[in-house]
């Protein structure tokens, strides 16, 4: 444990507009209400770095189990190199690590030599796509295609809500749930056509909160291109982050016209985790949980 682990403490609900304004300035784009979900998710854990009365640091940990997530790790500007960020860091590792095998993050820039000196390793890279003005296409139907598929609102069928989450598992090697919950009532499920226009076995699904939070799970290329289509023609500004190694994904997301603007390093402490599938994933759900 870091010799600053006595300015690491629990996230107290006093501390929100701090962690609003340190995770706004860090990656831009947040809200009131993104990081209201983030700290209030299920099976998640915020710590905050304090110096003297002053909240400087965050960082959260969200246990799936086996698995886990370490995300908005942030250290104000004014206080960094003095190993704030590893004592949260470590902090979020050790809460998690009791039960879980694997902890997992995404790291950006030169923050991942921070996590390899903690013991991190590099798992591949996730890029992020967004549209731009010139971006053709995107409510063109034609550009979306049919291929044989039906949208459904998961939510109004128990049953589809369960086929998605179980694609999930399949797809992350995880077992979500209890952090999908949220957006159970979002969750648009794709499914193939047969004959009789019945649904059968869901090929995908698509999940997004207001704040863009949201996921895109797709067994092939064609379930993936209608179900973001769909989630670009409601929200144009919907920024889609995916493991490069879904090299289907990067085709599509170029066809449709997205731009690659950062990437992050997913990394790992403990084994690879079974069942990963990154081929399967066209959208991460946020960036702190993949």
């Amino acid at each position: 444990m870091s010799v600053l682990s006595d300015r690491i403490r629990a996230y107290r609900p006093a501390d929100f507009q701090s962690l609003l304004r340190l995770i706004g300035q860090a990656f831009g784009g947040e809200t009131a209400e993104s990081v209201q979900f983030a700290v209030s998710a299920r099976n998640t854990s915020t710590f905050v770095a304090e110096w003297g009365n002053e909240v400087v640091g965050v960082a959260m940990a969200i246990s799936f189990g086996r698995t886990a997530w370490i995300g908005n790790v942030v250290v104000a500007p004014d206080f960094g190199r003095h190993g704030l960020g590893s004592a949260l860091t470590e902090a979020a590792c050790d809460k998690v690590r009791r039960h879980a095998d694997s902890v997992l993050l995404l790291a950006l820039g030169d923050a991942a030599r921070l996590y390899e000196r903690l013991g991190f390793v590099p798992d591949g890279l996730y890029g992020t796509w967004t549209a731009t003005a010139s971006t053709p296409g995107i409510v063109n139907a034609d550009q979306c295609g049919d291929a044989g598929l039906s949208l459904l609102d998961a939510a109004t069928r128990p049953d589809t809500t369960e086929q998605c989450l179980a694609l999930d598992r399949r797809a992350t090697g995880e077992d979500r749930r209890a952090y999908l919950e949220i957006f159970v009532p979002s969750m648009i499920a794709a499914y193939r056509r047969g004959a009789s226009d019945d649904v059968g076995a869901i090929a995908g699904y698509s999940a997004r909160l207001a704040s863009g939070r949201g996921a895109v799970i797709a067994d092939a290329p064609e379930v993936a291109r209608r179900l973001l289509c769909d989630m670009l023609q409601k929200a144009p500004a919907t920024r889609i982050e995916f493991p490069d190694a879904n090299g289907a994904g990067v085709s599509l997301a170029a066809e449709l016209g997205l731009r690659r603007f950062k990437e992050n390093l997913r990394m790992r402490l403990g084994p690879p985790v079974s069942g990963y599938q990154p081929q399967a994933i066209y959208k991460a759900l946020t960036p702190a949980v993949g």
